[in-house]
C-alpha cells in the first residue's frame, strides 16, 4: 500500500510554490511565469546584508502574490502547503502553539526571523506561527538544513525569514476585511508614503483577528474547544531616511497582543484556560556604502515576549494554576560585505543579552551570547559557483562552538544545474530543559528538568506526589548540547521553457538530540516527564518538485517528500537483540523486536506532498487557485512504553486536505473581492485538535492611491 501511494504521488506530484537553490537567470521561462511567479526579481533588504542567494543549502521564496492567491490569513496557513513542511500542534500548551516541522526537524530547531532578527516566545519549544498575520508580509525566505554559518546556533533544521515592506514609491492606503466560519474576522488597515522627495518613507499597519475556536473531539470533550477562541491585535511600522545616496537610517517596530479564554469540560470540573500574550519587536539599522564598494551595516534589536496563563475553576472561580513567563533580548550586530568581480564577501559580529523569568516555577536566568561569522562566494567560471562559511557561537553557559558550511553549484548546460551543500549546527539546551519543574494542573502531568531530575523527583516522592520512578530514569544525565551535520545534493532541470523539475536528497546526522520521555507515574495516574540526550538520530529523505506553465498566467506546481527519521540507538538495540529496545510489547505478550517494528520518531510521516494550480487572467482582474496537501500515517503516542513508536502504538492515519480560492479586482484594481475554502472535504481527527473542519471565508479589499498619468 505504501508503494502504491508513493508511486501515485510521484506521478501526480505534489506542489510547492518554488524550491531549491537559486540559479543564475538564464533568460528562460520569463514569458509564461511573470504573472504568478513566486520569486521576486529583487531580493534586496535594507536592514540585513545576508542574502538568501548566498546560502549553499536548498532555498524557497514565497512572494506576496502567491500568499494573496492562496487566500491565507496567518503564517501557518502559508507554510503548511509547502513541500517538506508540516504543522504540528503542541498539546501541552493548550493546543495554542502550531509549530513547524521541516525535513524531519521539529520546531525547536527552526529559526524564525522577522526582517533578519530572531523572534522570541516559544511554548514547549514551538514558535506559534499562527501568531503572525500575513497582511504585512512582502515575501518569506526559507532555507532548509543546518545554516549556522550565517544564522546562528538555533538554525539546525533551517530558517524562516519573514520580510516585511521594504520599498515605498508613492502614497497609498489599503483596507481589507474578511469574515467566515467559526465567527472568524480578519481586518487590516495600512498606509504608506514617501517623503523629502523620495529620500525617505513611512509605513504603518494594523491588524485585528478574532475566532471562536472549534471542537473536533465532541465525543470526549463535552463542553469547550480543542482549539481556543482568541482575539489579537498587531501594530507594525517601518520608516527610512536616506541622508545621502550612500547612507540611510531605518527604524521598525511591531507590537502584538493575543488573549483567549478556553472553556473545557471533561465531565468532572469545568475550567477556564486563560492566556494573555504580548510581543514587542523593535530595530534600528544604519546602512552605509563607501566609495570602495564596501557595504557596512550596524543594527540594534530589542524584543520582549510576555505571557500570563491561568487555569480557573468555572464553578467557584478558584485559581488552580498560574504561569507567568517573560523573555527579553538585546542584540547588537555589525555587518560588512563587498562584491568583487568573481568574489563576494560578507562578515559580521555581535552579541546578545537574554533574560528569562518564569514566576511560580523558580525559573530565572540571564545569559550572554556572542558570535562572529564570515562567508565567501567565488565564481571561477560562468558555470561554477563555490560557497564557504564559518561562524563562531558562544554563550556564558556552554562556551563556544565553531560551525562550517560549504556548497557548490555547477551548470554544465543551460538546462541543468547541480547543487551540493554541507553544514554544521549547534544548539545548547534551554534553561527550562535543564532546571524547570512544572505541573500541568488541568492534565496532571509533571515535567522536571534533566539537570535536577534525581533531586526533585526524590523530593516529590517523599511528599507523596510521585508514585513511582521507573528504572529508565537511571539514564538521565546533565544535558549535553545538540550538534548536527547536514548534507544536501540535488539538481534543477529546465525540461522546456515552461517546465522545471528539482530534486534534492538530504541527510542530517544529529548527535545528542534532546528528547522528552516518560520516567515515572504520579499518584494521580498521570505521567512524570524529563529530558534525555539520544546519542544518534538521522533524518534522511528525498524532495522533488515540478513547475509547469503552459499558458500565460497559468501555473501548475507539485512536490513530494520521502522522509525517514529514526534513532540509531534503537536500531542498534533491535539488531543486536540487546539493550533497552530489544523487545516489543504486543497484545499477545512480549517478544523480540524486529527492524520492521520500529516506525520512527513521532509526528513524522514517511510520505507527504502537495499540488497547486494557480491561474490569473489580468484583463478581467481574475485570480484563482486550487491546492491539495497529503500526509501519510504517522506515530502519535507510545502507549506500550517501549521507548519508541511501533506498530502497536497510536497512529494518525493518512489524510488529504483540499483548498480553493478566487479573487476578482474591479475599478482599476482598487477594489478586490476574495472568497476561499479551506479543508473542502471537511476532514477532522480528534488526534489533530488544531485542524478545523471546512472553513469558508469571504472578504473585500480597497486600495486608495493617487491616479497616475503614466501609460499602463
Amino acid at each position: 500500500m505504501r508503494t502504491s501511494i508513493c508511486c501515485c504521488l510521484f506521478l501526480l506530484p505534489v506542489l510547492t510554490v518554488k524550491a531549491q537553490s537559486p540559479r543564475p537567470d538564464t533568460g528562460t521561462r520569463q514569458r509564461t511565469l511573470t504573472t504568478v511567479d513566486v520569486v521576486h526579481s529583487v531580493l534586496k533588504k535594507e536592514d540585513d546584508l545576508i542574502d538568501i542567494k548566498r546560502s549553499p543549502a536548498p532555498t524557497l521564496v514565497i512572494s506576496r502574490k502567491s500568499i494573496q492567491l492562496m487566500g491565507s490569513r496567518r503564517l501557518d496557513e502559508v507554510l503548511r502547503e509547502q513541500t517538506g513542511m508540516v504543522m504540528v500542534s503542541d498539546l501541552g500548551s493548550g493546543n495554542r502553539s502550531l509549530g513547524l516541522q521541516m525535513q524531519g526537524f521539529s520546531s525547536e530547531y527552526i529559526l524564525i526571523l522577522l526582517d533578519g532578527q530572531p523572534m522570541t516566545g516559544r511554548l514547549s519549544g514551538n514558535f506559534d506561527l499562527s501568531r503572525i498575520g500575513v497582511s504585512d508580509i512582502e515575501r518569506i525566505e526559507i532555507i532548509k538544513g543546518a545554516t549556522s554559518s550565517l544564522y546562528g546556533s538555533d538554525a539546525l533544521g533551517g530558517v524562516v525569514n519573514i520580510i516585511t515592506r521594504q520599498q515605498v514609491s508613492r502614497a497609498q492606503g489599503h483596507a481589507a476585511v474578511r469574515y467566515g466560519t467559526y465567527n472568524t474576522l480578519d481586518a487590516s488597515l495600512n498606509g504608506e508614503t514617501p517623503f523629502r522627495k523620495q529620500n525617505g518613507f513611512a509605513h504603518l499597519s494594523a491588524n485585528y483577528y478574532r475566532t471562536d475556536g472549534f471542537n473536533v473531539n465532541t465525543e470526549y470533550l463535552r463542553d469547550g474547544k480543542t482549539s481556543p477562541p482568541y482575539h489579537s491585535i498587531t501594530l507594525q511600522g517601518r520608516a527610512r531616511r536616506n541622508f545621502s545616496a550612500n547612507t540611510s537610517l531605518q527604524a521598525s517596530a511591531r507590537y502584538a497582543s493575543r488573549k483567549s479564554d478556553m472553556l473545557r469540560s471533561y465531565g468532572v470540573q469545568p475550567f477556564n484556560d486563560l492566556l494573555d500574550e504580548r510581543d514587542l519587536n523593535t530595530a534600528l539599522t544604519l546602512n552605509h556604502s563607501n566609495n570602495n564598494g564596501w557595504r557596512l551595516l550596524g543594527r540594534y534589536y530589542f524584543t520582549n515576549y510576555q505571557t500570563d496563563q491561568e487555569v480557573i475553576l468555572k464553578e467557584n472561580g478558584r485559581q488552580l494554576q498560574e504561569n507567568k513567563f517573560s523573555q527579553q533580548n538585546h542584540r547588537l550586530e555589525l555587518q560588512a560585505g563587498k562584491n568583487y568581480n568573481l568574489l563576494s564577501l560578507i562578515g559580521g559580529a555581535g552579541g546578545e543579552f537574554q533574560q528569562y523569568r518564569q514566576n511560580g516555577d523558580g525559573l530565572s536566568n540571564d545569559m550572554m551570547n556572542y558570535f562572529a561569522y564570515a562567508q565567501a562566494q567565488y565564481q571561477p567560471a560562468t558555470a561554477l559557483q563555490l560557497t564557504a562559511g564559518l561562524r563562531y557561537d558562544g554563550n556564558t553557559d556552554y562556551g563556544g562552538k565553531l560551525n562550517f558550511s560549504a556548497g557548490a553549484g555547477y551548470r554544465p548546460a543551460k538546462w541543468l544545474k547541480l547543487n551540493a551543500s554541507f553544514g554544521n549546527g549547534f544548539k545548547a539546551p534551554t534553561y527550562a530543559q535543564m532546571y524547570q519543574v512544572f505541573t500541568n494542573i488541568t492534565q496532571g502531568y509533571t515535567v522536571i528538568g534533566a539537570n535536577i531530575f534525581h533531586e526533585k523527583a526524590k523530593e516529590l516522592k517523599d511528599a507523596g506526589t510521585v508514585k513511582q520512578v521507573w528504572s529508565n530514569a537511571q539514564n538521565i544525565r546533565d544535558l549535553a548540547p545538540e550538534t548536527s551535520t547536514s548534507f544536501n545534493l540535488g539538481f534543477t532541470l529546465n525540461i522546456t521553457e515552461e517546465a522545471e523539475l528539482t530534486v534534492n536528497g538530504f541527510y542530517h546526522n544529529i548527535r545528542n538530540l534532546i528528547n522528552t520521555e516518560q520516567f515515572g507515574i504520579m499518584n494521580n495516574g498521570q505521567q512524570l516527564f524529563s529530558y534525555i540526550n539520544i546519542n544518534k538520530v538521522f533524518n534522511r529523505g528525498l524532495e522533488t518538485s515540478i513547475r509547469y506553465s503552459p499558458l500565460k498566467g497559468l501555473l501548475f506546481t507539485a512536490g513530494y517528500q520521502l522522509l525517514d527519521v529514526r534513532s540509531s540507538d534503537v536500531l542498534d538495540s533491535i539488531r543486536n537483540h540487546a539493550g533497552a529496545y530489544a523487545n516489543v510489547r504486543t497484545p499477545e505478550g512480549i517478544r523480540p523486536a524486529g527492524a520492521n517494528d520500529y516506525f520512527g520518531l513521532p509526528n513524522r510521516s514517511r510520505h507527504s506532498g502537495n499540488a497547486q494550480i494557480y491561474y490569473e487572467y489580468q484583463p478581467w482582474g481574475l485570480g484563482a487557485s486550487f491546492r491539495a496537501s497529503y500526509r501519510s500515517k504517522y506515530g502519535f503516542l507510545d502507549v506500550d512504553n517501549n521507548g519508541y513508536i511501533d506498530q502497536y502504538d497510536v497512529f494518525v492515519e493518512g489524510y488529504t486536505l483540499l483548498y480553493a480560492s478566487i479573487q476578482k479586482s474591479l475599478f482599476d484594481k482598487r477594489l478586490t473581492l476574495r472568497f476561499s475554502v479551506d479543508n473542502l472535504a471537511n476532514f477532522t481527527n480528534y488526534l489533530m485538535p488544531s485542524q478545523p473542519g471546512r472553513v469558508l471565508m469571504a472578504g473585500v479589499e480597497w486600495h486608495l492611491r493617487k491616479r497616475t498619468t503614466t501609460p499602463r
